[in-house]
């Protein structure tokens, strides 16, 4: 292992731990309550450590929340391969997402589940901020789509048009959650149907 790398790994276990400690501070206070100063109090390293490592407490949300995205994309990954035909497992990864949304402890306090607490900050990522995961998404789900290896009555582009659609409208029911996951995703599904049998006609 060279120096570069090890310092690398280093950085990144420090990194994760003083993500673990900001999720860990989140559920004992909220988030609102959380400070940098406890977070460093936490893992036992100096506050300056805290932001020259991540940053200000917004980017760290912003970090939390990818590293969030990355665990529901691995549920996606894993349910796509689950069911055989395309618009199956599209609704079953759809209720796998829902369903872990509504226990995630970051998303409940994004969507302000958690008593006392609603954070814009933390919503803004989700929502007005949203780019970055709905681009990350949208590739996970556009590999797994194409993985199936099944026809599609679509070009590449409005492949890409129906797998931002599907993505956002999880994204929507993740932080405005208005049916049980199981409904919400059928849902998702009947408009993909829509979609691909208008797409074929």
């Amino acid at each position: 292992m060279t120096p570069a790398t090890f310092r690398a790994e280093t950085q990144e276990l420090l990194r994760d731990r003083l993500l673990d400690a900001a999720l860990a501070l989140m559920e004992r206070r909220t988030w609102s309550k959380v400070t940098m100063a406890a977070i460093a109090d936490e893992v036992g390293v100096s506050r300056q450590t805290v932001y020259n490592e991540i940053g200000a407490k917004r980017t760290i949300a912003e970090h939390l929340a990818m590293r969030e995205l990355s665990r529901f994309l691995d549920l996606v990954r894993e349910r796509m391969d689950e069911r055989d035909d395309l618009v199956d497992a599209i609704q079953w990864a759809c209720e796998g997402v829902l369903e872990l949304g509504a226990t995630n402890m970051l998303v409940r306090a994004i969507v302000g589940s958690v008593p006392g607490d609603h954070p814009p900050d933390l919503l803004a990522i989700l929502t007005v901020d949203s780019g970055e995961i709905v681009e990350v998404a949208c590739s996970v789900v556009k590999q797994c789509v194409l993985d199936k290896g099944q026809p599609l009555p679509l070009s590449d582009a409005e492949l890409d048009v129906v797998v931002e659609a599907v993505v956002r409208l999880v994204l929507s029911a993740v932080t405005r959650p208005s049916k049980p996951p199981r409904e919400a995703s059928a849902d998702i599904a009947w408009i993909l149907r829509l979609a691909l049998k208008g797409a074929s006609a």
